[in-house]
């Protein structure tokens, strides 16, 4: 009997128990980014991490804290793009007293909501230059979102107004037109509105990788980028030498032409990809663990992380731990290989100076007292300076490494025979 009792008593417990987590319901979570900056690739990068993120919770909503003056228009379709991969309710809200102003108010119209605080603006999307193919862009993505939104073809005429006129409209302009859905001068407000008052909020916020994704692929600085790059590769062919110009250079050719639209994403990898497998190349050719072996290994694994961001489908944040593992193990046995190729060529690891001092070669130019002049030793051609005239074709010793520049003086009897002695031993 008592065992009876036993069993029914657990019975009732387990149906209870099983019934409350049927019954439970889920937790309402939100996703809020906030964009306070230039739309610019900086904000893409922020606002692709919160959509990834919102799916990746399965949110009941994505709300942008929108307050911007606008920025660059590849930028806003990107930032579009991302939002119509993000599978819950989309909300932009423009704070009291703040701003959606150019590429920012049609990144808003993309929204599935808008909601604005007191003092709020939206609106004057008149690009620069002012190109009627630009212009018509511009319109042609404002009817198209706001037929989206289900407004008529009075209001759409009117925001199109916002192109051709720059015209601006404040909180009450907008609830009038049908653009916004309601006034909210909170967060609170804003989710109270929306019925998810109480509802798990989950902040993403800006980071230093944004901070640097915003600097490096601004197109003033692609165009930047892209002189140096060219100077550092003619750096690198009047150079004595090669001295890994040449790569840098070419490592920000290819980033700046990424930013200006030339090659995409993937020739970006391609070209990393290249420029890594050539450092390393050249590490093998000369071992002893230089430079170009490490910027081999770099370069590379910003080809591995480039390709993991392209992926539309995938957080790569949520890689980076194994990446970080796959980095360390693909780069330790690169430098083991490297460290093993300098043994077995039995090619120490040398200082420039301890591998030039005493070498003679000779003059390829006149070298003037105190001015630059080029030599050759050992089929290498060198910057050379030296304190007496030398006339091009004779021989010279190396006295001193200054950098990249040899300190030479001509050959005389005495040098040559410290030199024969130095080669005998």
């Amino acid at each position: 009997m008592k065992y009876r009792v036993l069993v029914l008593l657990l019975s009732f417990c387990i149906v209870v128990g099983s019934t409350s987590i049927l019954w439970s319901k889920p937790e309402v979570v939100v996703v809020v980014v906030e964009v306070k900056q230039a739309i610019n690739e900086g904000a893409h990068l922020l606002i692709a991490r919160a959509v990834a993120e919102a799916n990746r919770l399965s949110a009941s909503c994505l709300i942008i804290i929108l307050d911007t003056y606008g920025g660059y228009i590849y930028s806003m379709d990107a930032i579009i793009g991302e939002l119509s991969k993000c599978t819950c309710l989309k909300v932009v809200w423009i704070p009291p007293g703040a701003k959606a102003v150019s590429a920012g108010a049609i990144i808003a119209l993309s929204a599935d909501e808008i909601f604005m605080g007191s003092g709020a603006v939206i609106g004057a999307c008149k690009p620069y230059p002012y190109e009627t193919k630009v212009v018509e862009y511009v319109k042609a993505r404002i009817r198209s979102l706001a037929e989206k939104r289900g407004l008529d073809n009075e209001t759409i005429r009117t925001l199109e107004k916002m192109v051709y006129e720059s015209k601006a409209f404040t909180t009450e302009e907008a609830l009038k037109l049908g653009l916004a859905s309601g006034r909210a001068d909170s967060l609170s407000e804003v989710l109270s509105q929306l019925k998810l008052k109480g509802a798990h909020v989950v902040v993403i916020r800006s980071d230093l990788t944004v901070e640097i994704a915003a600097l490096v692929f601004d197109p003033g600085v692609a165009l930047v980028m892209l002189i140096t790059g060219i100077l550092l590769i003619l750096l690198e062919i009047k150079a004595t030498g090669f001295q890994g110009w040449g790569l840098l250079g070419g490592f920000l050719i290819a980033v700046s032409l990424y930013v200006m639209g030339v090659i995409r994403w993937r020739i970006l990898s391609l070209t990393l990809i290249a420029l890594g497998i050539f450092s390393i190349i050249l590490e093998l050719k000369k071992p002893g663990l230089q430079v170009f072996g490490v910027a081999g290994v770099i370069l590379l694994t910003l080809a591995v992380v480039l390709e993991a961001f392209s992926q539309p489908y995938m957080n790569p944040w949520t890689y980076i731990p194994p990446l970080a593992f796959f980095t360390a193990v693909v780069s330790s046995v690169i430098l083991l290989i490297i460290l093993k190729a300098s043994k077995v060529l039995k090619m120490p690891v040398v200082t420039l100076e301890e591998r030039l001092l005493g070498k003679i070669g000779y003059a390829k130019t006149e070298i003037a007292p105190g001015k630059l002049g080029v030599v050759a030793i050992e089929s290498e051609e060198w910057s050379a300076i030296s304190s007496e005239e030398i006339k091009r074709g004779e021989r010279i010793v190396v006295e001193k490494v200054e950098g990249l520049t040899l300190i030479v003086k001509k050959v005389t009897k005495e040098s040559q025979f410290t030199e024969t002695i130095s080669q005998k031993k």
